[in-house]
């Protein structure tokens, strides 16, 4: 099922990226505010980050109308169907730095804080770029949507990244940071929201990196009851596979490559 990105493809997506893909996906940097939000867009230049997302809007996500990306807006991350603009603060790239040198990432697990933050800003346009991928061609969403783009960009991150699902965990690790502080009962009107809670999508991006390859992850499930772990995992490998077949009825050409 993995479709990971090898060298000469790599080449053949960042090619038709710098040709093609100008009317395809654009990218704007707003003016840095602050030395730190300079910091910010220096990090997000040098990440390689948009020349992957740019690629995958020439392949995977091959948009009737071009997607303009907004790096610096006040706002987001979020995809505007209005403009069709997915808008990227700077102030959301230094939040995931913090909380990933807060729980001393890179001292637990080898990887520094730009990096984690990296990969969770990477997660998160893949997860907008749904939401305007979804709106493009009208693909129908039987579900919470913020549900179905959470889980294509893990299985984009999983399939197509080298070292996706790595990445992928750290944006699951974002998640489960961002439920620090909380409290222990939620406020009805939570209940009501488009989006499930934090813990419940850290969970379900581990599923489907455990689904993705049970041996290799091993004790990624481990957090779960022993009780409750052989159930969970038999249960991912299905979650796994039947997310990826689905979504790939409406994903582009790179699958086929």
């Amino acid at each position: 099922m993995k479709r990971i990105l090898n060298g000469s493809l790599l080449a053949t997506v960042f090619l038709s990226a710098s040709v093609l893909a100008k009317n395809n996906i654009e990218l704007v940097y707003l003016e840095p505010n602050s030395e730190d939000e300079k910091a910010v867009k220096s990090l997000l230049v040098s990440s390689g980050v948009n020349e992957l997302v740019v690629g995958f809007g020439e392949n995977l996500f091959p948009f009737d109308k071009p997607l303009t990306i907004e790096y610096g807006s006040d706002d987001g991350p979020l995809f505007d169907p209005e403009s069709n603009t997915v808008q990227m603060p700077y102030f959301f790239v230094s939040e995931a730095q913090n909380y990933f040198a807060k729980n001393s990432y890179e001292k637990k697990y080898g990887k520094k804080a730009e990096q984690g933050a990296i990969d969770t800003v990477l997660h998160t346009l893949l997860h907008e770029l749904g939401h305007a991928y979804i709106t493009d061609k009208q693909i129908p969403v039987l579900g919470k949507e913020e549900d179905a783009v959470d889980n294509l960009a893990t299985i984009v991150m999983i399939e197509y990244v080298e070292n996706g699902a790595d990445a992928a965990i750290s944006a699951a690790d974002m998640f489960d940071f961002e439920t620090e502080g909380q409290p222990d009962h939620y406020q009805l009107v939570e209940y009501a929201g488009e989006h499930s809670f934090n813990l419940q999508r850290y969970f379900q991006t581990l599923c489907l990196v455990y689904g993705s390859d049970p041996e290799k992850f091993s004790g990624l499930l481990d957090e779960i009851g022993k009780d409750y772990r052989e159930e969970r995992e038999g249960y991912c490998e299905y979650n796994y596979n039947t997310i990826s077949t689905n979504w790939h009825t409406y994903l582009g050409e790179l699958q086929n490559k």
